[in-house]
């Protein structure tokens, strides 16, 4: 048998196989759930309902219903929090629970109630475990050596940040929000998380380049195979690259457009940088080849 180091559509050869499960779906569940916990921890920050608000609708409209949608039946959707003690869906999913929970309490709660704030900041908390989990999700797929890494989780934390930082500059221009006087800083804190964030891109493709074997193949797919173009063009050229030009050059001053440009270029970044990883999921099965 000839040795190759190839991967052939969902088959493989010399043992390794690309996980086909998780795709735009599970993408799309992992880019709502970041962008809208990381709105919501923001609204927090500068106590805006209507900021809060939007966040837990993104989460729950968003990552719920991709996860839905994912599953099929509704009925297996509290299958999935049977076992938070020793799974990161369930941990998940009691994390979007207590969240919607603790959050929409403050939400109906008048203006200038004192209960407004804890129960904020502890939805807050929930919704940090709701932007982080996903990466602790994948750091556990043993099996699957470019997402078990413990750069998985910090890439989601910063992710979440960015998203919901710029989402937060976004609304606050076409007059959905108001910023207080303390969070006059975002524009700055946008571009160093856009500068943070790829650091970190840089630095996961540094430990993976040498990788061995389906770590290896997976690096591959990505930089070389069929996902480059899209990983270099969108995840980091549209999505890091060019909104930290942006940043930089407009800073405080940016107009409305601008800053509705660098929204649309962040949100494409944020989904493709997922999507991407996890379409070159690649592993190898228990079961090897028959030697010939």
């Amino acid at each position: 048998m000839s040795k190759t180091m190839s991967i052939v559509g969902n088959e493989y050869v010399m043992g390794f196989r690309r996980q086909v499960e998780w795709a735009g779906l599970i993408a799309s569940a992992f880019f709502f759930g970041k962008v809208g916990a990381g709105l919501f921890m923001m609204s927090v920050y500068t106590q805006s309902r209507p900021g809060m608000l939007i966040g837990l609708a993104i989460v729950l409209g968003g990552k719920g219903g991709a996860h839905l949608l994912f599953l099929g039946r509704p009925g297996r959707f509290w299958r999935g929090m049977a076992r938070p003690g020793s799974s990161w869906v369930s941990r998940g999913l009691w994390a979007m629970s207590f969240m919607t929970a603790f959050g929409g309490a403050a939400l109906l709660l008048p203006a200038g109630s004192p209960l407004f704030q804890p129960l904020a900041l502890v939805a807050a908390f929930f919704a940090f475990i709701v932007a982080v989990y996903d990466g602790f999700l994948l750091t556990s797929s043993n099996a699957i050596p470019v997402w078990n890494t413990s750069l998985m989780p910090v890439m989601c934390m910063f992710y979440a940040f960015l998203g919901g930082t710029t989402l937060t500059l976004f609304l606050s221009h076409f007059g959905v929000l108001q910023l207080p006087a303390g969070a006059l800083l975002l524009p700055q804190l946008e571009t160093v998380l856009l500068a943070v964030n790829l650091a970190i891109v840089f630095l996961y493709l540094i430990t993976t380049v040498n990788s061995a074997g389906a770590g290896k193949r997976s690096f591959e797919l990505l930089v070389k195979g069929p996902y480059a173009v899209p990983f270099f063009a969108l995840a980091v050229g549209v999505g890091l690259v060019f909104t930290l030009v942006i940043s930089i050059s407009a800073g405080a001053n940016a107009t409305p457009g601008m800053v509705a440009v660098l929204t649309v270029a962040d949100l494409i970044g944020h989904f493709f940088i997922f999507y991407l990883l996890l379409r070159v999921g690649v592993f190898k099965p228990v079961i090897g080849l028959l030697k010939i």
